[in-house]
């Protein structure tokens, strides 16, 4: 017997590299929609909590694991661990890479590398999370609150003062808070710069540079459309990354591919005057989205199509280990 799986359409003339997508039914996947070609790959999705030790897998040459958020898909990233071990086809993103890169424990790991500042996180219980015992752990004001196993900038807040802790606590869901220290990003124009540089099969890929004057950065809400200047510096990131970040950026940034182990990730940071990189987030969940059609934004067609074509390229590449 056959699990429920979904599969997408094949529109290839040849033999189709099938791929076994990994999913969780509550969310914490990565979005994989623009990563296939359905003129090469047929997809056969199977979400994890569906799945049972004595149901038979579809075929396929490779599993790729979509469930980027441990924070949010415990249990499901354990269930994708065993039809790993059960599969023995080559895997993207294996579960345990990703078991590892709570935003708790990526600060850790990734806090000795050089040229790399990352805010102390801790997760804490909601009744633990008061000024006394933040102020006992190190953290002073400001500070951030996030409930884990979101993205986006939902459920991530502020907290300016001491006296301000208890109400925006309270604006957040969850039995558990993670409190981030805050790490001053801005540049000398009073400016947050979030940079996004994916890895994808041991390569750096940067894929966008958004500008704002609020400390939660996001691209879609950031100063770009309507600032020539800031396109322009993001511009000249996306076409010479490594003269912006410098050798020492570079290699902080292979350096965190390296510890974090993941096929498929990316790291969102900021910097400092001294060119340090402030981490903001690292992980498997890196959202790849094509720039908006405007001509202004042309400049973005092109580094979009290569992280595509390298996700595309480690498909196939990881699925000719498998047999194809």
């Amino acid at each position: 017997m056959k699990p429920l799986v979904r599969v997408a359409p094949y529109f290839g003339q040849g033999k189709p590299v099938d791929v076994l997508l990994l999913l969780a039914a509550h969310g914490g996947n990565v979005v994989t929609h623009p990563f296939f070609d359905r003129s090469v790959v047929r997809l056969y999705s199977v979400v994890a909590e569906g799945y049972q030790p004595w149901l038979e897998l579809p075929p396929h040459h490779v599993v790729f694991n979509g469930i980027g958020d441990v924070d949010r898909s415990l249990e499901p990233l354990r269930v994708a661990r065993d039809i790993v071990a059960r599969s023995g086809a080559p895997v993207i993103n294996h579960p345990d890479a990703v078991l590892a890169s709570s935003r708790a424990s990526v600060t850790q790991r990734l806090a000795t590398i050089p040229g790399v500042i990352t805010p102390r996180t801790i997760a804490l219980p909601r009744s633990a999370v008061t000024v006394e015992e933040l102020t006992k752990r190190g953290f002073r004001f400001p500070l951030l609150l996030r409930s884990p196993g979101h993205h986006t900038g939902n459920h991530f807040a502020w907290v300016h003062t001491p006296l301000a802790l208890d109400a925006v606590r309270e604006t957040l869901p969850g039995i558990e808070l993670l409190a981030i220290e805050y790490l001053d990003g801005r540049g000398a124009d009073e400016m947050y710069r979030k940079y996004r540089v994916l890895f994808i099969g041991g390569k750096l890929y940067p894929l966008h540079l958004a500008i704002s004057p609020h400390w939660k950065v996001h691209y879609f809400s950031a100063d770009m459309n309507d600032r020539p200047d800031h396109r322009a510096e993001e511009a000249v990131f996306l076409e010479d990354m490594a003269a912006v970040l410098g050798a020492q950026g570079i290699a902080s940034l292979e350096q965190i591919a390296a510890t974090l182990a993941l096929d498929y990730g990316g790291i969102d940071f900021g910097r400092d005057a001294a060119g340090n990189l402030l981490l903001y987030e690292a992980n498997a969940t890196m959202a790849v989205f094509p720039p908006p059609p405007d001509e202004h934004f042309a400049y973005r067609r092109a580094p979009f199509e290569r992280v595509i074509a390298a996700i595309r390229r480690l498909v196939t590449d990881t699925a000719v280990r498998g047999g194809y």
